[in-house]
């Protein structure tokens, strides 16, 4: 992204309260040197700025190196024989996307997302297409339409009831006999006050930041898919891990930057005593065996 406005304060009792606007012009505001959307039918309450592409890139390449792939379902050989249509809703700053597409030349990829943070023109392949646009509107394709449609950490960023609706979106969109995949992540730390604490918090803004415990159930009663898998793989935290356990250090950082608006506002706390509780935490982290569990939802279309 160039030529990003500086920090523009504003004036609101909920910092994370759109206002509504017209005027193109005022689709973002900006908070403490962050950048959020700043539409009244907006239920994606993270930043989309710079700072988060780098948040973005950093977990693709974790879950791609962790993962040793890219997806779980069985759709490596449909990808491979050309004309699949895959679609990737929510797909951020397209680092997926991109990488999907570089491995899979003959398959076309379309990713969905309302932030304007996709790749420069240069940099995109020429079997992919990014659309902006909000979801809440619905998947602007005919029923039937893709191969396969994934969607990655959405579940706790957006609010629940907006999340179901982009899943019934997803399968209609499908093929029968196509794919539909969940990508979703759980922090499994020692300290249960404080994970019930950020779960609380979420909650207090209508988003349920435990996947586990809502995506299973609500594909398993969608009846136009059989069969839900699971897979999991557990992450380390903390320089007790080795590289990898510093990297998701630095990535469980970011994450707690990115959340910071969210949770203030939800727990009524100042940046200080945000900041101080995070310090404590982050040290855990080296006391403690802590992981991030990711976890993937996979199902075919009936």
């Amino acid at each position: 992204m160039k030529n990003e406005r500086s920090n523009r304060e504003f004036d609101s009792s909920d910092p994370l309260k759109s206002v509504n606007s017209k005027n193109i012009l005022d689709s973002f505001r900006y908070f403490k040197g962050r950048r959020y959307h700043n539409l009244t039918d907006v239920t994606y309450l993270f930043p989309n700025d710079d700072k988060e592409v780098e948040r973005l890139h950093l977990q693709h390449n974790i879950c791609r190196f962790v993962w040793k792939n890219n997806f779980s379902s069985p759709i490596h050989e449909l990808l491979k024989s050309g004309n699949a249509k895959v679609l990737d809703i929510g797909c951020g700053a397209g680092h997926w996307i991109i990488d999907m597409a570089k491995e899979y030349p003959q398959a076309t990829f379309v990713g969905i997302d309302m932030s304007p943070i996709f790749p420069d023109v240069k940099d995109i392949p020429s079997n992919v297409i990014f659309l902006q646009l909000n979801l809440n509107d619905g998947i602007p394709f005919p029923n039937e339409t893709f191969d396969f449609v994934f969607q990655r950490f959405l579940c706790n960023c957006v609010v629940l009831e907006k999340w179901k609706f982009y899943v019934k979106e997803m399968i209609r969109v499908t093929i029968p006999g196509g794919w539909v995949e969940f990508f979703e992540f759980e922090i499994d730390h020692s300290d249960k006050q404080l994970i019930e604490a950020i779960h609380s918090g979420f909650k207090a803004k209508g988003i349920n930041s435990s996947p586990e415990t809502c995506v299973p159930q609500f594909l398993e009663k969608c009846q136009e898919l059989s069969k839900v898998h699971y897979k999991e793989i557990y992450i380390p935290i903390g320089d007790w891990a080795g590289p990898l356990g510093t990297m998701m250090t630095t990535y469980v950082s970011m994450n707690f930057e990115t959340v910071r608006l969210l949770l203030t506002s939800a727990w009524r706390i100042d940046d200080k005593t945000y900041d101080s509780g995070y310090d404590g935490h982050k040290f855990d982290f080296n006391a403690t065996n802590t992981y991030l569990k990711s976890i993937r939802w996979f199902s075919k279309k009936n």
